[in-house]
């Protein structure tokens, strides 16, 4: 578990106020005060090396399963109803580039050639390649104009995990022939879901001990804070599409805590620095998400919780 971040995650909610905040709460907010002592004292809650064994600490109290019924979710069914829309943008995609950069510098998609590739059939050697049009809490609004119909679909979905910038929609291209190394999540917060777009033969996924495969136009549903890792063994691109929904053991009052917590920009830009490695390439990429968040310090619900 990498803790090197923590304290300064702990320093800046101290600093701003919110870590007191949240303690002289009431018991709405109980879970969150141990989440947060967890983080304080570099503890763990809940973890278990056989279940969740995410980077950060569990958050207590939530159940867990490596696949969940995609039936049981509101936002599955949504998504699958808009196969036909989802999977028509992903692929007229192909004509656009709007950022350049390359995305090797991303530290949990090393084998990412492009950050922004196209979906035809001239990528066929990329290993990894993805279109993050919400990410790190931001609408990349360049990315986001390009997919619109995705983009006002994905907004609406009930549970979508979007403001939170540990949450993510992407499209997400796996290059034939290449596996991604078993990992874990940074949180326990999230369930991720994947809609098949273009889904070849011999490819899946296993969460935990259990492996599955995509179907074009359905949804799978599992967390990513367990042990996980993806293959693609055609040779032609695997494409779906990642969106991240909270997990749905969480309380309204859980989720406006942990988002107002982590989306402030002095923790966000523990993240960035985190989750994307400084190069003069990435450097852009990163302003501009640095730009968006500090726009966002007037949001009611930092204030709501933050004394500035």
């Amino acid at each position: 578990m990498d803790r090197s971040d923590w304290p300064e995650i702990v320093a800046a909610m101290h600093n701003g106020g919110y870590y007191d905040n949240v303690m002289s709460g009431g018991p709405a907010l109980d879970r969150v005060k141990v989440y947060l002592r967890a983080f304080a004292y570099q503890g763990t809650a809940d973890s278990n090396s056989a279940g969740p064994n995410p980077a950060y600490p569990c958050f207590p109290g939530l159940r867990h399963a490596p696949f969940h019924d995609p039936a049981s979710h509101p936002a599955v069914a949504l998504l699958e109803r808009a196969f036909d829309v989802i999977r028509s943008e992903a692929i007229l995609l192909g004509d656009e580039d709007p950022f350049e950069y390359t995305a090797g510098s991303l530290p949990w998609a090393r084998q990412i050639k492009r950050l922004l590739s196209p979906l035809r059939p001239k990528w066929k050697n990329k290993r990894w390649s993805i279109y993050p049009f919400f990410h790190m809490g931001v609408d990349v609004e360049a990315l986001t104009q390009c997919a619109p119909r995705t983009a006002t679909i994905v907004r609406t979905l009930p549970g979508a995990c979007l403001d939170y910038p540990w949450g993510d929609a992407i499209f997400s291209i796996r290059g034939p022939g290449n596996r991604l190394p078993a990992h874990c999540s940074v949180d326990n917060l999230r369930l991720r879901c994947h809609l098949g777009l273009r889904i070849p033969a011999d490819t899946g996924i296993r969460v935990a001990t259990e492996s599955r495969t995509w179907t074009e136009g359905k949804c799978l549903l599992f967390e990513d804070c367990f042990e996980h890792e993806v293959w693609n063994h055609s040779d032609s691109p695997r494409v779906v599409l990642i969106v991240d929904l909270w997990h749905p053991d969480l309380t309204d009052i859980e989720i406006r805590a942990l988002t107002a917590g982590f989306r402030k920009v002095e923790v966000r830009r523990v993240f960035m620095h985190k989750r994307i490695r400084q190069t003069n390439a990435a450097n852009r990429y990163v302003a501009y998400l640095d730009a968006q968040t500090s726009r966002q310090e007037t949001d009611p619900l930092l204030r709501e919780f933050w004394r500035y």
